[in-house]
């Protein structure tokens, strides 16, 4: 039986270094092949030699692995050689390597998809070792150890280390960002307008700001020559030279310290010290999900699995690197929180200073009304029930009150009146009170149904599918309604006017990270996670909470690297409904943002990803309440999973070519001749006009995809710029057309296609560009033309 079973492993190894040896065939030879030549071939010298030095290496790597376990942890061989040949499962992918060559498009997409399928099966080995290494140690001793401790130090010295590593973390985070050229979008430069003119002016007047083009202070005006910042502000009741943000100033304040060390510097380095502005307060508020887990459950482990994953996953760790309110609220929130519910005594300081915190929420923006007052009655309720406040309720309870009364004067002072939609709308007239609300009483209800559900469901700025750990807090809600329902109230009575305000007045969230909405309220969600990561008992939750856990961080290092993809708004201009992190990970087939849901501002009704998410999540929900018989996970669960998910990666990111064709733009040349041409894959930076007349702003790389439903018997190329010098390479899939300089000029250049990719029943070409600018004028003013126009014989 042993040695069937060694001929049966040693023929699996001779199949995968079989496809090993057609994979490393390929790598090498993919450099030199040709959207007309690429043709495998492959001499049987080389491939007996490589089978059998491949054949060797795994032999003899699966004979030390069970040389090992036998030695240090005592594993029987029969088990130790079934146990080690099971990580060795992924190489078998290799032997779909002759397929790749069905779907060429040019070499570059071949050796990426290459270096996808190699980087695929080695991160799939790795995970099974680990697993098998896992068994065979009892697994975590080593973590165990690590973890001991870490819990063995004195509680400042955990705070003071989550601190660094956090803060380090976010910085790091933000230098990623800016050095791919992120600097201030949405509101951010509105916030930083304000804060310049509290720095420069010592007032809230941005009147003179606007005029005086004073965002260049942290704008390039080399890099934006034409740039002008729309007006986000409302005049006030001494008229239009008293400007007033619609963002009120308690962000800008905030930004001071870090905007007066900004002035010091230029370029990068200032984007990048006042993307960090508001990171420390996302350090703190990782901290007070930590201290309430340890307050409330004492388990360290969950503690800090708790504080890692809300710490540095969507939306915490985003917003920790912009210039928004979200984070400094959802920080002030929690705090009064979980010191109202603690059984540790308040001391009279803590009444005053709790009320101090709460009393800032008004000047934060007017949309926190719609925590401070159910948090403020949340804090009252506790405060009596579990710390007897007595009348230290009113130590409370001053700061607040005070505070509302200052911030109903400066309505009066800046607007005339007392109404605080002023700060939205401006001075408000009887007729411009009746117009705002008859238009918000015209909203159709479907569209504020949409509006709540985009907040955690849409593909483009819904939190769920960038950070499905969030799922969980569905079941949360149902372990804290088991354990404790007073806290479900409290946590239920917080978070949803916020939510139900923005999905009432169909609210969306504009070009920023996703989940804003959800954001000042997310530790809310954290602490439902909590709820259900300490009570679950079924297994295969579990294990579905690590793999959504491995999804958001996986999420993260996507969005790190194509920052982009973090701002896509949902606002009423927009139709687009495909998210562009989906549309990445899309490929030529398949494209992944139509099974996923959709709530932009049109009409839902008939677009039925949507019902399929909301009964899946329904369902996720139920089957978790009331199926009470554990579904046990068979031994080699984990294995199969493996190989499913591979496999499904590998139709997904290997298979077929990774160009997207999407979203369509026709040109119509004639009555006869149209052409389409796919935006995304150009990238940013390219405006397109009529008759395919494409305008680059960037000096960059460009992709420019195009299919006829005929074949092209010519196409001519119109390029240059009259405006400056570039050199610039042009090649028709992987064969170079063009390779040298446009001088002010305009050049032609007509090209009889050798090949095209069939794609259904069109003829897909592409063209890539590579331009590097010589000249000293701006491509935003001046940027590089191309155009494609398609000729007979």
């Amino acid at each position: 039986m042993k040695n069937s079973r060694i001929l049966l492993i040693l023929a699996s190894f001779l199949l995968f270094s079989a496809g090993l040896t057609f994979f490393l065939t390929l790598y090498f030879q993919a450099s030199f092949f040709t959207i007309i030549n690429h043709s495998y071939c492959l001499s049987p010298l080389f491939f007996f030699l490589s089978l059998v030095v491949i054949f060797f290496l795994l032999s003899c790597s699966w004979m030390f692995f069970v040389y090992l376990d036998s030695k240090l942890f005592k594993v029987s061989q029969s088990s130790s050689l079934r146990e080690n040949f099971l990580p060795y499962l992924p190489f078998s992918l290799f032997l779909f390597t002759p397929l790749l060559l069905e779907h060429y498009l040019n070499k570059e997409d071949l050796i990426i998809r290459l270096n996808i399928m190699a980087s695929l099966v080695f991160l799939f080995f790795i995970y099974l070792k680990l697993l098998q290494l896992n068994r065979n140690l009892k697994g975590k001793a080593y973590l165990e150890k690590w973890l001991l401790k870490f819990s063995r130090l004195s509680l400042k010295k955990k705070l003071f280390i989550l601190f660094t590593l956090a803060f380090v973390i976010y910085n790091g985070c933000a230098f990623i960002l800016v050095s791919k050229g992120i600097t201030f979008s949405g509101d951010e430069p509105y916030y930083l307008l304000t804060t310049h003119s509290l720095y420069q002016d010592k007032d809230i007047n941005v009147a003179n700001n606007y005029a005086d083009k004073d965002y260049f202070h942290f704008y390039s005006k080399e890099q934006n020559p034409k740039f002008e910042l729309g007006i986000y502000a409302r005049a006030g009741k001494k008229g239009r030279q008293y400007l007033y943000s619609i963002n009120l100033s308690g962000v800008s304040v905030l930004m001071l310290p870090y905007y007066w060390l900004s002035q010091f510097f230029e370029g990068k380095a200032l984007t990048y010290i006042l993307k960090c502005g508001l990171s420390i307060w996302a350090v703190l508020l990782g901290l007070q999900l930590y201290l309430f887990s340890r307050e409330v459950w004492n388990k360290e482990r969950i503690s800090l699995l708790l504080w890692f994953l809300y710490s540095f996953t969507s939306p915490v760790l985003f917003y920790s690197i912009h210039i928004y309110p979200e984070i400094p609220i959802a920080l002030f929130s929690f705090y009064i929180f979980r010191k109202v519910c603690s059984k540790n005594p308040l001391s009279l300081f803590h009444y005053y200073f709790l009320g101090f915190i709460l009393s800032l929420f008004l000047w934060f923006g007017l949309k926190y009304n719609m925590i401070f007052w159910p948090l403020l009655l949340v804090s009252v309720y506790f405060l009596f029930k579990e710390h007897k406040a007595g009348l230290k309720i009113f130590c409370f309870l001053a700061f607040p009150l005070v505070s509302l009364g200052f911030f109903y004067l400066y309505i009066y002072k800046l607007y005339g009146s007392f109404y605080p939609f002023s700060i939205y709308e401006g001075v408000m007239t009887p007729e411009k009170m009746f117009a705002f609300k008859e238009m918000i009483l015209k909203i159709p209800v479907l569209l504020r149904i949409d509006t709540f559900l985009d907040f955690f469901l849409d593909q483009r700025d819904g939190l769920l599918l960038y950070s499905p750990i969030y799922f969980f807090s569905f079941l949360g809600l149902v372990e804290v309604f088991r354990k404790s329902k007073k806290i479900l109230l409290a946590l239920l009575f917080i978070s949803l006017p916020l939510i139900l305000n923005y999905a009432f007045f169909s609210h969306r969230q504009g070009y920023c990270p996703q989940g804003r909405v959800l954001t000042p309220i997310s530790w809310v969600g954290a602490l439902l996670i909590g709820y259900f990561i300490v009570y679950n008992r079924k297994k295969l939750y579990s294990f579905l909470f690590g793999l959504f856990s491995l999804v958001s961080l996986v999420a993260v290092l996507i969005l790190l690297k194509n920052p982009v993809f973090l701002y896509q708004p949902t606002t009423h201009e927009i139709a687009s409904r495909a998210g562009d992190m989906f549309v990445h990970l899309s490929n030529i087939y398949i494209f992944l943002p139509n099974i996923l849901p959709s709530f932009i501002k049109v009409n839902n009704l008939a677009y039925l990803p949507n019902y399929f998410w909301i009964l899946g999540i329904i369902a996720f929900v139920l089957i978790y309440i009331f199926i009470k018989k554990e579904i046990h996970l068979k031994k080699y669960f984990f294995h199969f999973f493996s190989i499913f998910l591979l496999l499904v990666f590998f139709f997904l990111w290997v298979l077929y070519p990774r160009s997207v064709l999407y979203p369509t733009r026709t040109f119509r040349y004639s009555s006869q001749k149209a052409m389409g041409f796919y935006l995304f894959p150009m990238g940013r930076g390219v405006v397109a006009k009529k008759m395919a007349e494409f305008y680059l702003h960037r000096e960059n790389s460009y992709k420019i995809l195009f299919s006829s439903r005929t074949k092209l018997e010519k196409i001519k190329f119109t390029f240059g710029s009259e405006r400056g010098e570039y050199e610039v390479r042009l090649s028709f899939f992987d064969l170079s057309i063009f390779d040298g300089k446009t001088s002010y000029e305009k050049k032609e250049l007509i090209l009889s296609p050798s090949a095209y990719y069939p794609f259904k029943k069109l003829f897909l070409y592409e063209i890539n560009i590579n331009l590097k600018k010589l000249s000293s004028e701006s491509m935003p003013v001046d940027p590089y033309f191309f155009q494609v126009i398609p000729m007979k014989e």
